[in-house]
């Protein structure tokens, strides 16, 4: 499953561009109450309806980035979700303490996509009127369960990561919610995953190390934004990571 509903308008061979009207949903962007991450998406918020996937290098602090975001995001009056497959909620408790956060957020231990999407919406539906963001921690632990009598051989894991980016990006495209998806890389930087995946998703944000040895921040780590379809891609911002967590450079 590939296809996503966009909500598209309807159109004849006589529409001009001009005459559609964009939804009153997605003509304010949200703050997230993390001015970096507010300026690397649409620049003073993120775009209700959202779905952006969040790759870096081992160690990079993608977790650790989106507990933070997670945690600012209740701060600024939201409702943010942190599902994780990868720890225990026991161990995300001990780095939420760590890193001193105050807010918090939801915490969900969920690993079949299509349970997760019923989940949330149940969320959305009892918090009418609030901003609901997602985080799924990652997507390597999320699965989509076969239907009952389907016959022939099961999706393979590449294809079901597929199908998992397309469901949940399609939740977000119907519900105006936002998506932050966690994936994997290679060793060498390079996207673990069917390149599908890239190019469902809105926004594909990733922590790296610049390698640019003409560039000011050479052998920094890096924010950068690989493609985005609400705002400008190619942005980036030098960072660092400590034990209280992820603290960028100044520049917003």
């Amino acid at each position: 499953m590939t296809l996503i509903a966009l909500g598209q308008p309807k159109v004849t061979d006589t529409t001009n561009i001009l005459d559609i009207e964009v939804p009153a949903q997605l003509e304010v962007n949200v703050p997230t109450g993390f001015a970096h991450i507010d300026a690397l998406f649409a620049g003073d918020g993120v775009t209700p309806s959202t779905a952006s996937i969040v790759t870096g290098i081992p160690g990079a602090g993608k977790t650790t980035l989106m507990l933070q975001l997670a945690d600012a995001i209740t701060r600024s009056g939201h409702i943010a979700v942190y599902n994780t497959g990868e720890e225990s909620l026991y161990q995300v408790r001990k780095v939420v303490r760590r890193l001193g956060l105050e807010h918090g957020f939801v915490p969900m231990y969920e690993t079949e996509t299509k349970t997760l999407i019923r989940k949330i919406k149940a969320i959305q539906a009892k918090n009418k009127g609030k901003q609901v963001f997602l985080f799924v921690d990652s997507l390597q632990c999320m699965e989509v369960e076969r239907e009952k009598g389907k016959r022939g051989r099961p999706a393979s894991h590449g294809n079901m990561e597929v199908e998992t980016t397309a469901l949940l990006t399609q939740w977000a495209k119907e519900s105006y919610g936002v998506l932050f998806l966690i994936g994997m890389v290679t060793k060498d930087g390079t996207f673990a995953g069917k390149q599908k995946i890239r190019h469902i998703v809105d926004v594909h944000l990733h922590l790296g190390v610049d390698t640019d040895r003409k560039s000011e921040t050479y052998g920094n780590r890096v924010a950068s934004m690989e493609k985005n379809r609400f705002g400008l891609a190619g942005v980036e911002y030098s960072y660092e990571i400590n034990s209280l967590g992820v603290h960028f450079e100044m520049g917003v």
